[in-house]
């Protein structure tokens, strides 16, 4: 029979002391309201308190201002985890670190190993490699070191005991015999090694040379192992041309320098051209006081040398005078020769001169970058040479042509009338050079005075410009054209007085174009306004330049009346300089949509008392543009011409350029504004325009650029659906049954009204508060148990101190004690 098992034992529950539980009272109860810490236990979180503030707190106490700790800083001593044997290795490891400086992470055999100042990898020669022990064996069993001896020498045999004979030797010299044998043996013995040596390297060697031979008997054609991307690319990588330091760049002064100097040079050769000295003379080389001209070669024909026979007779006939008496006669063909000749001489020396001048027309329009010279233009000389008289034609010719040329330096010009004075009676090419050279002649860099007077010339250009706009707009433009590049290189010198001067000079035209609103200004502003484009960026969203042209190209377009044919080509020309101006920044202005629309307005019929509604400046009712006479054979110049800008008169072939010019400005427009949102409100009046147009009596071409722009059009408008503006939509309300009825509960806190940023705000600062009291409550318990443990300490010492007074006094009693009972034995003696 089974006995039964007996119950698990239960561990009985810790019963609390009711006198250690402390129950927090509150001032109300809520109901529903959980509580927190109601009850707790004072004694038990004293004492873990406690005993945490002696494992932290005591401790840096009793370290506090004390530095002779000893800390055991071998490794593995720390780690507790680590045995014996661990330790060592790893201190072993360790110091092999330190021992391999190479590397701190090779732990492998790098010692150097070397035998006779060689390294074992340096040494290939192990057929032989015997120790010194074997030598000595060897010594050993062929020397003088045998049973006997030793017996005779060490053991006092009759060696050391005859020395009453004549001719024995002591052991001293028995000894020094041993070690002079000893030494001849080994040198001979390293003798035999050295040659052994010897002969087994000539042999390696000789067997190196055989090895070729013998290597051919092999496959030559052995399959090659297939070479890797990787080596490849490595290949490429280590064979790839490195890139080598170049000379440094010139600085701008140092060009300017350079430059100047070149055109001082060009000047002063043109200088001596004009003076009569060829260039062939100016470069002479050197000759030495004592040539003898020994390196003379002549290079005539041999046929025509002169020479002497023995008779003395010349070999050509000459005709010569030696002190009035005839030497020879000359025939009638060597007077034919002698002419052929000099016509050919004649022939060449023209070449020379057309080549020449060649080369001088081109000098003068070369591009040369060269910098400030305040070399003067001198004065035209006559020949300061007589030379015979083909030679001096040629020299008067040569002359001529370099007082034509373009002088290479000039000077910064005094004033307006010194610059006109200047430039006229010069093609505007010439005049380019000219400025070009003043330019690099007076940079800035050369010279202090230079800017100031780059300052001034930038203004004369200006005038200039304006001049010529009011005498002749073809001359002007070409003008405008050559003159362009210099004007950006004296504003890119000098920004602030750019802006200042054109700045001045839109700011004149505006004044008087304010006196009479009605009308187009001069085509001198058109100048201007294109200049504005070329120099300064239109793209900025503000310029103290582009501004204020774009707000005047707008006043000219909406107040200006059109009533001419020179008037529209005006207006045309400043729709593209606003399309020059927005090309970049997109930016809308709507005087030029409604100047093209306008444009095309007057192109359609106004049939009846029908209008169609257009903006200012163009009438309701113009028709200078219709096209009533058919004009589709018409194959002349689609492209406007600088002449509508001065002719009155509207005919056909006008009509056609204006409306081929409107289409593609349209075009380029609606190109250009194709990213903005508003596009098709843009463009809704002119795409109006655009379905009344006729186009039967225009040429294919127009016809074919009016169904482009108006098809472009037309897919924008289908591209983009406009919705309605509409009120969102009312959510429906919930029927009354189905709401809840809420009402507000009051759980007697008062809450602020505020932001959710103000209540995190308060929030933080409530708990910062709160950490604050418990820090300070943390720091007044650490303070109260650093103070016992002082009084604690305090108390130890004093009574320390009392029991050693106490052992002090109770030892000086004894010892009393024991004095006086000695002094009482001495009393009785007594």
């Amino acid at each position: 029979m089974k006995k039964p098992r007996k119950p698990l034992a239960v561990p009985a529950k810790k019963t609390l002391n009711p006198f250690e539980v402390h129950i927090n009272k509150q001032k109300m109860t809520v109901l529903g309201r959980k509580t927190k810490n109601d009850r707790g236990l004072p004694g038990v979180s004293r004492a873990k308190a406690l005993k945490k503030r002696k494992d932290t707190l005591l401790q840096e106490y009793k370290l506090q201002h004390k530095s002779n700790r000893f800390t055991d800083r071998r490794i593995g001593e720390r780690n507790l985890n680590m045995t014996d044997e661990d330790k060592v290795v790893a201190r072993y490891t360790a110091i092999r670190k330190k021992a391999h400086k190479k590397s701190i992470f090779n732990l492998a055999d790098d010692e150097v190993l070397t035998h006779k100042g060689q390294t074992l990898a340096e040494i290939e020669k192990f057929e032989d490699p015997r120790s010194d022990d074997e030598d000595s064996l060897e010594e050993g069993k062929s020397g003088n070191l045998d049973a006997n001896f030793v017996e005779d020498a060490h053991f006092g045999g009759g060696i050391l005991r005859n020395t009453g004979k004549e001719g024995a030797k002591t052991h001293r010299e028995l000894i020094d015999e041993l070690i002079a044998e000893s030494k001849k043996r080994k040198a001979e013995k390293q003798k035999v090694k050295e040659a052994t040596l010897e002969l087994t390297e000539k042999l390696d060697t000789e067997w190196k040379d055989l090895l070729p031979l013998v290597s051919k008997t092999q496959k030559k054609d052995e399959e090659k192992t297939a070479v890797d991307d990787y080596d490849k690319v490595m290949r490429e990588l280590k064979f790839e041309a490195r890139g080598t330091v170049s000379d440094r760049l010139k600085t701008e002064d140092e060009i300017a320098r350079e430059e100047n100097q070149k055109l001082e040079e060009l000047e002063q050769e043109r200088q001596e051209r004009m003076k009569g000295f060829e260039e062939a003379e100016k470069k002479n080389t050197h000759r030495s006081a004592d040539d003898l001209d020994d390196d003379l070669v002549y290079e005539s024909d041999p046929e025509y040398m002169l020479s002497y026979n023995t008779e003395g007779e010349a070999n050509l006939e000459i005709d010569a005078q030696i002190n009035g008496k005839n030497v020879g006669e000359s025939h009638d063909d060597d007077e034919e020769e002698a002419e052929n000749e000099e016509e050919a001489d004649d022939e060449s020396a023209e070449e020379d001169d057309d080549a020449s001048e060649e080369d001088d027309n081109l000098s003068d329009l070369k591009d040369d970058t060269s910098e400030d010279s305040d070399v003067e233009e001198t004065q035209e000389t006559e020949p300061r040479t007589i030379e015979p008289d083909g030679d001096s034609l040629k020299k008067q010719e040569m002359m001529e042509k370099a007082r034509q040329e373009l002088p290479y330096t000039f000077n910064l010009p005094d004033s307006y009338e010194s610059l006109q004075s200047l430039l006229e009676n010069q093609t505007p090419s010439h005049q380019g050079v000219i400025i070009e050279r003043m330019i690099k002649c007076n940079h800035p860099s050369l010279a202090e005075k230079n800017k100031q007077g780059l300052k001034v010339l930038f203004a004369y250009l200006l005038q200039h410009l304006n001049d010529c706009a009011e005498d002749s707009m073809e001359k002007c433009y070409t003008t405008f054209s050559v003159l362009t590049p210099h004007l950006f290189d004296l504003t890119q010198l000098d920004k602030e007085n750019a802006y200042h001067s054109i700045k001045e000079v839109i700011k004149e035209k505006h004044e008087e174009f304010r006196k009479n609103k009605k009308k187009y200004p001069g085509l001198e502003i058109l100048i201007f306004l294109k200049l504005v484009s070329l120099l300064f960026p239109t793209s900025d969203f503000r310029h103290q330049v582009v501004t204020p042209c774009f707000v005047f190209i707008e006043q000219m377009l909406y107040k200006c009346r059109i009533k001419s044919r020179k008037d529209i080509a005006y207006g045309l020309f400043l729709v593209t300089l606003v399309l020059e101006y927005t090309t970049l920044s997109k930016r809308y202005l709507p005087a030029a949509i409604n100047y093209l629309g306008g444009i095309l307005h007057m192109a359609v019929p106004k049939i009846g008392v029908k209008l169609i509604k257009v903006n200012p400046p163009f009438q309701p009712t113009t028709n200078s543009l219709v096209l009533f006479n058919d004009c589709t054979s018409e194959d002349s110049s689609l492209k406007m011409r600088l002449s509508d800008l001065a002719e009155e008169k509207i005919d056909d072939l006008f009509k056609i350029r204006v409306l081929n010019t409107t289409l593609k400005l349209i075009e380029e427009f609606d190109n250009n504004f194709s990213a903005l949102p508003s596009n098709l409100e843009i463009f809704k009046d002119i795409l109006a325009y655009m379905e009344l147009l006729p186009t039967r009596n225009y040429p294919q071409k127009v016809c074919t650029q009016f169904e482009r722009t108006s098809q472009q059009l037309k897919s924008r408008r289908s591209d983009k659906n406009l919705d309605y503006v509409v009120m969102p939509a009312k959510r429906p309300k919930a029927l009354r049954l189905y709401e809840p009825k809420i009402e507000e509960v009051f759980d007697g806190k008062r809450r602020k009204v505020q932001s959710k940023e103000k209540a995190e705000r308060d929030k933080l600062l409530h708990k910062l508060k709160k950490e604050t009291k418990g820090a300070l409550r943390e720091i007044r318990r650490d303070k109260s148990f650093l103070g016992r443990v002082k009084i604690q300490r305090r108390m130890q010492s004093d009574n320390e101190r009392r029991e050693k007074v106490k052992r002090i006094y109770s030892e000086a009693a004894m010892q009393q004690s024991e004095l006086n009972s000695l002094e009482r034995k001495n009393k009785r003696k007594k």
